[in-house]
């Protein structure tokens, strides 16, 4: 019975710290009109509101990750949420936008202690047996943050009139969750600690940037992400604007898309196992890719159905990738995981850079342009790495 309660506490106190923390990384995405309006900037300034949460996601859990090594997976946890819904709660506040970045990308890195310590915490606290339904429950828990607090947002701004009421809300609600996995979270019963060594963290990932493999497998996570997160920021504006002209609570609803991406993440691994992990991929590319044909029409309905596909390809892209990496590497999985993450969020942080000039050159349609040939280029890169995964198979057999 102990050994029950002891799961119930640990799944469900990262399941809340999950929910938390993507709902003060993504809320944001559904206001980002108001945002604009209200600080009196562009388009490109205001999508950097997204991009500085990614990137400092994606360096803080190479940091965190190594840290959690030598600290302890729980203590890190609950030290980095408190610093990272602090910041959450002082957001709204700000009247300064470069600072409201700078704060942006640090509360990205503090809440970035989740997604680098969940999956390894109940890796080594709960049985095999266990795990999976564990880790199933934290994804999922990903997409409900994700989701709803972009409908929260959306909602609350439209019925506020204010953004900042919005992320208010959010942070409120956060903190409140945040309470509960404070007193819930159960001590670590199996935590080694490891002495934090720089050099040999560097050398490791140094090596994973030595495997052309592994570098292209980083780099189609980057160059995916990039066009699906920053594609779903530009149709804000263009679905608050004619012919369409949304109001922010619809817009957000449509978030609800996402949902299509949560379905075919649980089918990725059926996929694989009959067709492989490349095969998943390049499956997925060409599902977005089928997405920005339907983005393609002004007809509201077929851009409905093109967001569902967007996400479903995307987030079955990213499934077999990062499956892939996983196994791919015998040793220091760990440091490989955390350059994934890295190269993934950095990839929805600068996509913005790539992107904006398209769209505003040629409206909605440059973004499509753009994101369709970032997509192609993912095809040439796995079209590279099937190659070299052929002539690395053919030495090996020649040398055995």
């Amino acid at each position: 019975m102990k050994k029950i309660t002891h799961y119930n506490r640990l799944v469900i106190s990262v399941c809340l710290c999950s929910i938390a923390t993507f709902s003060n990384i993504y809320w944001l995405q559904a206001v980002l009109p108001q945002v604009q309006h209200s600080f009196g900037i562009s388009l490109l300034a205001v999508n950097l509101a997204m991009s500085a949460s990614w990137f400092g996601m994606g360096i803080g859990l190479v940091i965190i990750a190594c840290w959690s090594d030598a600290m302890g997976r729980t203590s890190v946890l609950i030290n980095s949420m408190i610093v990272g819904l602090c910041l959450s709660l002082l957001l709204p506040m700000v009247e300064n936008y470069s600072l409201f970045l700078v704060l942006r990308f640090l509360q990205g890195a503090f809440l970035a202690a989740c997604p680098a310590i969940a999956i390894p915490l109940l890796g080594e606290e709960l049985r095999k047996s266990w795990l999976p339904a564990a880790v199933g429950f934290y994804i999922a828990s990903n997409t409900i943050g994700g989701i709803s607090s972009r409908l929260i947002s959306g909602i609350g701004g439209e019925l506020l009139e204010s953004w900042r009421s919005a992320g208010f809300i959010i942070a409120i609600i956060s903190s409140l969750l945040f309470c509960i996995v404070f007193v819930l979270l159960p001590k670590q019963r199996h935590f080694i600690k490891r002495e934090f060594k720089i050099k040999q963290s560097v050398k490791a990932f140094s090596l994973h940037l030595l495997s052309p493999e592994l570098v292209i497998l980083y780099a189609i996570s980057a160059l995916a992400f990039g066009c699906f997160m920053n594609q779903f920021s530009y149709l804000m504006t263009v679905l608050k604007g004619a012919p369409y002209l949304l109001p922010g609570s619809v817009r957000s609803i449509m978030f609800i898309t996402f949902l299509g991406g949560t379905c075919s993440a649980s089918f990725a691994g059926k996929f694989s196992k009959k067709h492989g992990q490349i095969a998943g991929i390049t499956t997925g590319i060409f599902i977005m890719l089928g997405a920005n044909i339907m983005l393609s029409n002004q007809h509201l309905t077929l851009m409905m159905i093109g967001m569902i596909m967007m996400a479903a390809g995307f987030f079955f892209c990213h499934a077999q990738a990062s499956t892939l990496v996983s196994r791919s590497v015998k040793k220091g999985k760990g440091s490989a995981m955390a350059l994934y993450s890295l190269f993934y969020y950095s990839g929805g942080s600068l996509g913005v850079f790539y992107i904006d000039p398209f769209f505003q050159n040629w409206g909605w349609q440059g973004v499509l342009g753009s994101t369709s040939m970032a997509l192609i280029l993912c095809l040439v890169l796995v079209s590279i790495y099937q190659v070299r995964s052929h002539q690395r198979q053919k030495i090996s057999l020649h040398h055995a």
